[in-house]
C-alpha cells in the first residue's frame, strides 16, 4: 500500500481545516475587545498545521493515479482524523469532556448536526459548529467527484446526471474537479447567505445559518424563531442542499457559452453573446428542473404538504392557513433534506403519525449527488422500478423487462448492488441499535439513535433527540461517531473500501 498518498490526502484535509480556524479568529477580531479567545482557536490551528505540514513531508512523491486501497484508507482516516484537531476549541474553552467534544465534532463534521453544548455555549464555539458543518460536507462533495467513484463503483451517481458526467482516477483530473466543486459550493453558499441577509438576519446569524443549511447540519442554532421570512430562506437554502451538486456542477462549467469576442461589431458580438447567454440559463434551468431524480423530489414536497395539511386542519391544529402551510413545507424539507430543523420545543411533543412521517422523510433524503443522507432518491425510484418490472414479469413470463431513470437505461449490476445496499444499510441499523442497547438506552431509543446517525438527521423529534445522546455511557458515546462516519461515508462504499484494503493485502503477501 502506498503510505505517501495516504499521508498526502491527510494533509490536505489538516490544511484545509487550519484554514477554517481563521474563521472563528476574524469574528474575534472584529467583534471582541477581548482578544484571549483567539488562543482557544490560534492554538488548534497552528497544531493542524504543523500536523499537515509534517504529512505532507512524509507524503512527498510523484502520483499519477489514486489506487482503490489508497482511496479507500484516506476516506476510513480522513474524518477521525479531522475531528481529533476539531474538537479542541471544545476542550480548550472547557465546555465539553474529550469523549462529548469528540462526538460533538465527529456529528457536525458528518453534517449530523448533533449538538452537545449547552444552551449558554458562547456565540463563537456556535459559530466553530457552523465551520465544522460546512467543512465536512465540503470534504464530502470533494470525494463524491474524486475518490468514491473509485471506491463504491457510482451506485447511482452517473444515472443521476443522466450519462453525463464521467470520473477518473487521474491526479490531475481529481484536482481540476475538486477546485469546480468547492467553486459551485462557495456560490451556493453565497446564495444563501444573500437570502438570509435579505431576511433580515445580521452578517454572521446568516453566514452560520447559510453554512448549517447548505450542508444540512442544521443543529439548536435557529435565530429570528418566528420571522417568515428567515424561515422561507431557509426552505429555500435547503432545497439547494438537496438537489444534485454534480448537476449544478454540469451547468456552471460545462454549458456555458464562451467569453464574447471584442473587435468589429462590438454591439453585434455582445448582443450575440447575450442571446447565447440567455438560451444557455434557459437550458440549465430545464435540465436542473426537469430531471427524472428532481422531479420526483419536487413532487414528495408537494405532495406530503398536502398530507400535512389535511392532518392540520383534520385535527384542528391549526386555524390559520398561512401558518399551517409555512409550517408544514419547512419541516417537510428540514427532514427530507436530513437538516433536521426544529423551529422550537413544541415539535417535539408530535403524535405517532408525525413520527412515521419524520422517519420516511428522513429515510428518503435528497438527490444523491447532494450532501443529504438517507438512501437517495433515485435508488427508492429504482426499487419501485425492480418490483413493478416483476411484477409485470410475473403476469407475462416470456415479458423481457428493462429498467430506466428518465432516458438512461440501468444496468443489471447497478440494480443489484443498490438490492444489496438498501438489504445491508438495514441489517446496519439493527446490528448498531444491538451495540448501542448495551449503552443503556432502550431498544426502540436504539434503533431511533442509530438510524439518525446513518442517516445524518442526528434529531428524530419524539424519537430521539440530542439528550439521548447526552445518556450514553462512554462506550455508546465512542460508538456513535462509528456510526457516523459509516452513515455519511454510505454502507456500501465502506465495505468495498475495506474490502479493497484486504485484497491488496493479499495480493502483496501473495
Amino acid at each position: 500500500m502506498n503510505v505517501r498518498m495516504i499521508l498526502r490526502i491527510q494533509s490536505q484535509a489538516l490544511l484545509t481545516l487550519a484554514v477554517t480556524f481563521l474563521l472563528p479568529i476574524v469574528y474575534i477580531v472584529l467583534t471582541y475587545d477581548v482578544l484571549d479567545d483567539c488562543i482557544t482557536f490560534a492554538i488548534p490551528g497552528l497544531i493542524a498545521v504543523g500536523a499537515g505540514m509534517l504529512f505532507a513531508h512524509f507524503g512527498v512523491g510523484r502520483f499519477q493515479r489514486a489506487p482503490l486501497a489508497e482511496s479507500a484508507a484516506a476516506i476510513l482516516l480522513m474524518y477521525p482524523i479531522i475531528a481529533v484537531f476539531g474538537c479542541l476549541p471544545f476542550l480548550l474553552a472547557g465546555w465539553l469532556s474529550p469523549v462529548d467534544a469528540f462526538l460533538e465534532t465527529v456529528g457536525n463534521l458528518t453534517s449530523a448536526g448533533l449538538s452537545l453544548l449547552p444552551d449558554n455555549a458562547p456565540y463563537i464555539l456556535r459559530l466553530w459548529q457552523s465551520a465544522l458543518m460546512w467543512l465536512g460536507s465540503l470534504l464530502f462533495l470533494i470525494m463524491l467527484v474524486t475518490v468514491l467513484p473509485e471506491v463504491s463503483g457510482c451506485f447511482g451517481i452517473s444515472l443521476s446526471l443522466q450519462g453525463g458526467h464521467g470520473f477518473s482516477s487521474v491526479i490531475g483530473q481529481m484536482n481540476l474537479m475538486s477546485v469546480r466543486v468547492i467553486e459551485v459550493y462557495a456560490s451556493l453558499t453565497a446564495m444563501s447567505f444573500g437570502a438570509f441577509k435579505l431576511a433580515g438576519l445580521g452578517i454572521w446569524d446568516s453566514l452560520q445559518m447559510a453554512m448549517r443549511c447548505i450542508s444540512t447540519g442544521g443543529g439548536d442554532f435557529f435565530p429570528s424563531e418566528g420571522s417568515v421570512y428567515v424561515e422561507y430562506a431557509a426552505v429555500f437554502s435547503m432545497l439547494l442542499a438537496c438537489g444534485n451538486f454534480l448537476m449544478y456542477h454540469r451547468a456552471v462549467h460545462t454549458l456555458l457559452p464562451p467569453r464574447p469576442e471584442f473587435g468589429l461589431n462590438y454591439f453585434t458580438r455582445l448582443k450575440q453573446y447575450f442571446l447565447r447567454l440567455k438560451r444557455t440559463l434557459i437550458a440549465n434551468a430545464l435540465m436542473i428542473l426537469l430531471n427524472a431524480e428532481a422531479k420526483v423530489l419536487y413532487a414528495t414536497v408537494f405532495v406530503t404538504m398536502l398530507l400535512l395539511l389535511f392532518r392540520v386542519f383534520w385535527q384542528e391544529l391549526y386555524f390559520d392557513g398561512n401558518e399551517a402551510f409555512r409550517e408544514s413545507l419547512f419541516y417537510i424539507v428540514s427532514f427530507l433534506s436530513t437538516t433536521g430543523i426544529i423551529l422550537d420545543d413544541s415539535a417535539a411533543d408530535i403524535q405517532d403519525f408525525d413520527k412515521f412521517f419524520i422517519f420516511l422523510m428522513a429515510m428518503t433524503g435528497g438527490c444523491i449527488g447532494s450532501v443529504t443522507g438517507g438512501f437517495k432518491i433515485i435508488r427508492l425510484i429504482i426499487l419501485v422500478k425492480i418490483t413493478l418490472a416483476e411484477i409485470r414479469k410475473t403476469i407475462h413470463p416470456r415479458m423481457m423487462t428493462a429498467i430506466h431513470v428518465g432516458d438512461v437505461p440501468v444496468p443489471m449490476h447497478t440494480v443489484g448492488r443498490i438490492l444489496g445496499y438498501f438489504f445491508l444499510t438495514l441489517v446496519t441499523m439493527f446490528i448498531c441499535a444491538a451495540g448501542l442497547s448495551f449503552s443503556g438506552s432502550t431498544f426502540s431509543e436504539a434503533v431511533a439513535m442509530s438510524f439518525a446517525c446513518l442517516s445524518t438527521v442526528g434529531n428524530l423529534p419524539g424519537l430521539c433527540d440530542v439528550n439521548d445522546f447526552k445518556n450514553l455511557s462512554t462506550v455508546g458515546k465512542l460508538f456513535c461517531p462509528v456510526i457516523l462516519i459509516i452513515g455519511r461515508l454510505e454502507l456500501f462504499a465502506l465495505l468495498i473500501a475495506v474490502a479493497g484494503i484486504k485484497f491488496r493485502r493479499k495480493k502483496s503477501n501473495w
